[in-house]
């Protein structure tokens, strides 16, 4: 089933606002907003990311995901516990389907 817009932007928001609480650091603060972690993510997963998506990440692009986030930021890359613990929060409050 589709999600409707609102859904989506409200998924969004919670991806953004989990991954911006885990990866700082060494993400700085100031720099991971919530737009701006979506935004890396995207960059990373493309822009169609859903929570069955992020449920179906193989631990192996966990480490993939951790150094593009870090590229995105210009700065080291978060550590893939960190990159699992934006994950579970996002899916916590965003479950697949």
């Amino acid at each position: 089933m589709a999600r409707t817009e609102r859904e989506r932007a409200d998924f969004e928001t919670a991806m953004g606002e989990s991954f911006a609480d885990a990866i700082c650091p060494p993400i700085p603060f100031e720099e991971a907003s919530p737009h701006e972690c979506c935004e890396a993510i995207r960059s990373a997963l493309g822009r169609e990311v859903t929570p069955e998506l992020l449920a179906r990440l193989p631990e192996a692009r966990l480490a993939e995901l951790s150094e593009s986030i870090g590229h995105y930021f210009g700065t080291a890359p978060p550590t893939v516990a960190q990159i699992r613990a934006g994950l579970d929060a996002t899916l916590a409050r965003w479950p697949a389907r």
